[in-house]
């Protein structure tokens, strides 16, 4: 929701900064994998030792670069499948740092809070799925919703839990991830959902849009 409503104020700015990187000779790709390393390590880091706040708004800023990337590459004309490819692949590793630095935390200070490590683990596991289901589809040739929770989304609502927590007010971390895990989960059944109706609106089957292969025995 988030990635479709909420950008459009920063795409008034962001080409103006672009065409500066343009000039300075900076790639799309070295903006991505800055962006991805600084977001790992102030997650190992900062949510690693139990510093949330610091860690959200370091983590805040970092998602900056993931804006900026695409706007230089649009500026330069230089956007291409393989910068896709390096942006997608960057995106899974500074998410699965984010939720797994969180998830070292809980175990660590918490471990007794089975709630918030259960609720890190699907989160963890589905927000990956979530951005793998929507690669397939496309590869694929089918049409998928964005569904109820993208990564912005996901971002946003992580980020202001764990910000929250670490300035003391108390189970805001275990609400966050447990609003991404349970949102992660429905946008996984919305996207498989819509890329089955985009199967059989294409290419309509007998038995329900099965390929005859895949019939029940």
């Amino acid at each position: 929701m988030l990635s479709e409503h909420g950008r459009s104020g920063v795409n008034k700015v962001a080409p103006r900064i672009a065409g500066v990187f343009v000039k300075a000779g900076i790639t799309p790709n070295m903006i991505t994998l800055v962006g991805m390393a600084a977001t790992v390590a102030a997650a190992l880091v900062l949510f690693g030792n139990g510093y949330l706040f610091a860690g959200a708004i370091v983590i805040g800023l970092c998602t900056l670069f993931d804006l900026l990337d695409g706007a230089v590459a649009r500026a330069g004309g230089t956007g291409s499948p393989y910068g896709a490819l390096v942006d997608a692949v960057s995106d899974r590793i500074a998410d699965g740092a984010i939720l797994g630095a969180l998830l070292w935390y809980v175990i660590h200070r918490e471990p007794d809070n089975s709630m918030a490590i259960v609720m890190l683990l699907i989160a963890l596991t589905f927000s990956q799925v979530v951005s793998y289901s929507k690669a397939r589809a496309d590869a694929g040739g089918l049409a998928t919703p964005g569904g109820l929770m993208e990564r912005a989304d996901r971002l946003v609502i992580v980020l202001v839990g764990a910000g929250l927590e670490g300035l003391g007010v108390p189970w805001m971390l275990e609400l966050g991830v447990s609003i991404v895990a349970i949102g992660s989960v429905i946008t996984v059944v919305q996207r498989v959902l819509g890329g089955r109706a985009s199967y059989l609106k294409s290419e309509p089957q007998a038995d329900g849009g099965r390929p005859p292969h895949e019939k029940e025995q």
